[in-house]
Formats: structure tokens, sequence, C-alpha cells
């Protein structure tokens, strides 16, 4: 938020709301080192079972892909920081909720819609993420997170089950290329490592139907380890219900790459018309990312109010006082309100005026809100519609 205000106060420039430039790509660990033994040489594509590795990978890909949401738990280090714990519903529109936590630290919120994150906390959660003085900035509301920012890529996108279900086909794996370790057992779980283009992916229980769970997927570069559970009916209607609940926080999102400053025009030195005083601005919009991204050139929409006092008390201010306007970064808008005071002494002819005008700028335009509202609503129809998942076989 800037304020600038005109009177007996110089104008001046709004502050300057920096960009997260502490948090750039994710950075992955591993969670739980596992020593494996990959098979003989050959096809090295079976699991002992005579059925091959890329069958099975392919009966457990089409199993995500239809999955309503998934639960995940587990570990990514943000550059320069502690391992982060990650815990993360993702419905298979992509849609998410869930939390982020440093070791030594509170949990930032996260909700993802539409391919954008949100992140919001308190100021010692941005803090133990390593933001020091702009901790303070950040927990005054939500943030938008752009690709590239905090994360490498949006989360929810690549975690989304047909998303995930896709990556895990490796396609352009040769089968010789796709190996398996002997089973493995953690947290009360054994499945079998599945090696193949940098992932290890380790399949669990057999479900009814033939297809066997993903229980655990490693990235390549040996994270992030992330663990995958399914979610019951009752799990995934409080999931969607709860995802609704949040979503009006996206509506007063800041994108900390975009920023807004505001100086007012004309200095009257506080001295106007005995009953009215007009006051006018000037805001800016400047994008501090790249320009080849594509929040480079959309409109932002900017919140404006007026305050305007005549010695020293509020005076009426008109319609067009308040409100919000869009701006292509790059561009200005002026901005004009004027006041009425209430009648003066006979033979005045000055009344002490001041003024402040009130600006912010949200990441999403009312529009985008609202659309994404409707589309929350209509994920959660799809996937109340989908099917659970099969029972163990």
């Amino acid at each position: 938020m800037t304020e600038e205000t005109a009177g007996s106060v110089p104008p001046k420039k709004a502050r300057r709301r920096g960009p997260l430039i502490a948090l750039l790509a994710l950075v992955l660990v591993v969670v739980a080192g596992v020593s494996v033994w990959l098979l003989g040489p050959g096809r090295g594509n079976t699991d002992g079972s005579g059925s091959s590795l890329r069958d099975e990978l392919d009966r457990s890909a089409a199993l995500l892909r239809g999955a309503p949401a998934l639960h995940y738990t587990g570990a990514m280090r943000v550059k320069g920081q502690a391992d982060t714990r990650l815990d993360l519903v993702v419905d298979n529109p992509g849609d998410a909720l869930g939390t982020l936590a440093s070791p030594d630290g509170p949990a930032l919120d996260y909700v993802a819609a539409d391919g954008k994150s949100f992140l919001r906390g308190k100021a010692a959660a941005w803090r133990s993420f390593g933001m020091g003085e702009k901790s303070e900035v950040l927990a005054e509301g939500p943030r938008l997170v752009a690709p590239g920012v905090f994360f490498s890529e949006d989360p929810a996108t690549a975690l989304a089950p047909p998303a995930l279900a896709k990556t895990l086909r490796f396609e352009d794996v040769p089968d010789k290329k796709i190996t398996a370790a002997d089973p493995v057992t953690a947290g009360g779980r054994t499945c079998t490592p599945v090696h193949a283009g940098g992932w290890t992916v380790c399949l669990g229980e057999r479900l009814k139907g033939g297809a066997r769970f993903v229980d655990r997927v490693t990235f390549p570069g040996g994270s992030p380890v992330l663990d995958l559970a399914s979610m019951s009916r009752q799990e995934i209607k409080r999931f969607s219900d709860d995802f609704r609940s949040k979503v009006p926080m996206t509506r007063d999102a800041v994108n900390d790459q975009i920023d807004v400053t505001t100086q007012i025009l004309h200095d009257y030195k506080g001295k106007c018309a005995p009953t009215a005083c007009t006051f006018r601005s000037r805001t800016t919009v400047t994008y501090l990312g790249s320009s080849a991204a594509p929040q480079a050139s959309k409109d932002v929409q900017v919140n404006y109010a007026w305050v305007i006092e005549r010695d020293g008390k509020t005076v009426k201010v008109g319609r067009n006082c308040s409100g919000a306007v869009l701006v292509k970064p790059g561009s200005s808008v002026d901005l004009a309100c004027t006041a009425t005071g209430p009648p003066v002494p006979a033979g005045a002819t000055s009344g002490q005026y001041h003024g402040a005008i009130h600006t912010s700028d949200v990441a999403l335009t009312r529009a985008e809100y609202e659309a994404l509202v409707r589309l929350a609503a209509d994920h959660a129809e799809k996937v109340a519609a989908l099917p659970d998942l099969p029972s163990a076989g």
C-alpha cells in the first residue's frame, strides 16, 4: 500500500516493495536415502512377476490420471535454506491446499488455483525462509508467487494427478533404460523402486484391476522425495470445502514483482477555495521481472481511496474519490478528487485543506477473481464426480 499526501506535507514517492529475490529455484533434497541394487543386465524391465516394468508404470500412471486428489508429504530445499517440509493436497484439476514450513519456523499457507500459487504467513514464517527485513512487509497479506521466483515451476500444476501420470509414463525413456531394485520398506510400507530417466518411482501394493499405487516419487537429482497417499471420499469433500473457503484470500494477494508509485501532481500548499478543493495524483505501475514474462503486459488492478480534511476535519468527497483502475505496467493513470467542505464564516476567503491518497495493487483483477471463484466451484463438481481409487486387490 502506498500513501501520498498534499497540503502541509510535501509530495513524496510511495514506498517501493521489492520482489522476492531471495527465493530463486526449487533445489531439491533427499528425505531418506535408500541403498538399492539394480537388476542384472539385459532388458532389466520386469519386476519378477513376468509383467514388464513399462506395463507396470503405464498401469500406475493410468490409475493416477483418474485420481480425484492426492496427498503429498515430503521435503524440499529452497536455495540457501534448510529442508522445507511440504504437506499438500492437489486435486485432479490442479487446485491445491497445504503448507510449507522450515524446520525452525511456523508454516506458510499455500493455495494454488488455475496455475497460480499463493503464499500467506506471519513474519516469523517468512523470516525462517531467510527473508530478513522484508518479512514484516510480506506478512501484510497473501502473495502471488511467480514460477522462477520462489519455485522453479508451479508445484500444483506439476503434481496434479493427470500431469504426474503423464510424467511417469516416461515416453522418451527406452525400455532397456527402465530398471528395478529390490523392494524396500519405509514408513511401514513396502514398495519396489523403479528407475527411469533419472526418476525413482516406488510401486506399492497392487490394487483391484492390477495397477500398483505409487507410494513414493524421487525426482531427478535425488530430490525432492515425495510420499503419495490416496484420499477417502470424506477427505476429498473436506478438501473441496476447505479450498473454496480459502479462495477469497487470493482476492487480496499482491504480486511482489509489481511496483506502484503515486505522487501528487499539484501542491496547493493546503489552500483552496473556501468550500471546495480538488486534488490530483499520478499513479505509475512498473513490472520488476523479465519483460518477456506474461505478467509484464498484464493489466494491474490498483485500488485507491482519497481522504481529505479541511481545518483538521474530514470532509465529504465525490464518488470518483475511491475505486479501482486497471493500469498496464509501464503506464500511468491520473486520479482526481474534489472535496466539499461545510460553509465558512462570513468574510472567510480560504480553508486549510489536507489531502492524502491511499493506493494498493492486487495480483488478480476483479474479473479474474470472480472467474477463479466460478472455476473453484466447477472443479469441486468435477472432483466429486470422479470415482474413488480401487481398494487393495
